[in-house]
């Protein structure tokens, strides 16, 4: 690991010892409230942003083809997914996108991605699974790194960059996000969701955060299953002896709505979550 990754990992590590101190989350999130701006818990952030940026100066990308895919069900969100993908400052990567809806035109997914340089649709029976589906993107490319999009998530414009960073020097199977950020729709609230999970080896990674390195993992495929297919092939990876590694929380916010695949009551989906703001910061995330 670099000097510049030690420190970020330092200033992380800072981080986790003040969440969890005296009271833990539910002091954390004391801290953040009325008086946020004078909290210990904002000036780490600020600190943080400053040592993010002289690790970006310092620490490359890890080098290789890379391929962006992501399944597609719902015609309404494409728009934002090709601004997602659109907006990447990582430049050396191209688009493998997979529809399995109806009501989808592979045409007219393709010229939507006209913008940002194209991308290659394979059109996909609807009742094929998600894995099966991510299995059929995979096998359009022979890039070295595939990074999974969700179609609805929110994603910076160094999303992608800042993943291969960590890839540079964590020699992992797949980098992803441990702690995370996340909208919920029905309360028009943000959350950060298992605090002080950044720049470790984990098992559990927010299955809209992999970004897999094909030559750790080999010929490892996602299972037939359209929940859990990103647990599924996390453990799988461990079974073959990759690690897998939980970079930064920045960068990405998950949106929780109702038309979640994944359905669990809001009150455990941000059980032990420190409350971030009222709406989506979105500047303050996507840095």
């Amino acid at each position: 690991m670099s000097s510049a990754s030690q420190r970020l990992w330092r200033a992380y590590a800072d981080g986790r010892r003040l969440i969890a101190g005296p009271g833990g989350v539910r002091a954390a999130r004391r801290r953040a409230g009325a008086n946020g701006d004078r909290t210990d818990l904002t000036s780490w952030n600020r600190q943080l942003a400053a040592q993010h940026a002289s690790y970006r100066a310092s620490v490359e990308p890890a080098a290789g083809p890379t391929t962006a895919v992501c399944v597609k069900s719902r015609p309404e969100q494409l728009d934002h997914l090709v601004k997602s993908i659109g907006r990447q400052d990582y430049d050396d990567f191209n688009v493998v996108v997979v529809t399995n809806a109806e009501s989808f035109s592979g045409v007219d997914v393709a010229g939507a991605f006209d913008a940002v340089g194209g991308a290659h649709v394979i059109d996909g029976p609807p009742d094929q699974s998600l894995g099966s589906c991510l299995n059929a993107a995979m096998a359009a490319t022979d890039a070295r790194f595939v990074a999974k999009f969700d179609d609805d998530d929110h994603y910076g414009a160094a999303y992608l960059s800042d993943s291969l960073r960590a890839h540079s020097y964590a020699a992992s199977g797949v980098v992803g996000k441990h702690s995370y950020y996340a909208h919920l729709t029905a309360d028009d609230r943000t959350v950060l969701r298992f605090p002080g999970h950044d720049f470790e080896y984990s098992s559990t990674l927010a299955g809209g955060t992999l970004v897999i390195d094909r030559e750790r993992v080999g010929d490892l495929q996602f299972r037939d299953v359209s929940l859990g297919e990103d647990r599924g092939f996390i453990l799988d990876c461990h079974k073959r002896g990759a690690s897998t590694f939980a970079a930064d929380r920045f960068n990405f916010v998950q949106h929780r709505g109702s038309d979640n695949t994944w359905r669990v009551p809001d009150h455990l989906f941000t059980r032990n979550s420190l409350e971030i703001a009222d709406g989506l910061p979105l500047s303050s995330i996507l840095r």
